[in-house]
């Protein structure tokens, strides 16, 4: 519960070879932290934009966060955001069925332009969309790292 695991299959169906990929640290990410969108392949390694979860006294907040896996053994963290990228701040991510989420669903990188597009749930009530230089995400990944 609340973990990143790696795991190959040879058909989609059977799964194994799991590995530990990572799990919670403090702060925002202390309850549970959990995959988001597919990783996204970059010179610096694999890119994985994933939710962390904090649980206070008045219930869950989500969070997104980013980490760099190694290319060849993605496994193993190169880079792991200390403090969030995105979290719910605006009314739309703080009001609806589940308050106080964001929660990444998906990420479209832009090679002509390197700009990557991050939707995202806002409060399980709507659909959102948020933008970042992959470049800068990647330089602020490994400037704040754990």
């Amino acid at each position: 519960f609340g973990d990143i695991y790696y795991a190959t299959s040879p058909d989609l169906v059977h799964w194994g070879r799991h590995r530990f990929v990572m799990g919670p640290r403090g702060g925002w990410q202390s309850g549970k932290i959990g995959a988001g969108p597919v990783p996204i392949e970059t010179n610096e390694g694999w890119l994985l934009i994933y939710h962390g979860v904090k649980i206070s006294c008045s219930g869950y907040l989500y969070s997104v966060g980013c980490a760099l896996l190694d290319i060849d053994q993605p496994w193993k963290v190169l880079y792991r955001t200390r403090p969030y990228v995105l979290a719910p701040t605006e009314a739309y991510e703080r009001v609806g069925d589940t308050p106080n989420v964001v929660f990444p669903c998906a990420a479209l990188h832009d090679e002509k332009t390197n700009r990557l597009t991050l939707y995202y749930g806002g409060a399980d009530t709507v659909l959102a969309v948020a933008y970042a230089d992959l470049d800068d995400l990647i330089d602020f990944t490994k400037k704040n790292s754990f």
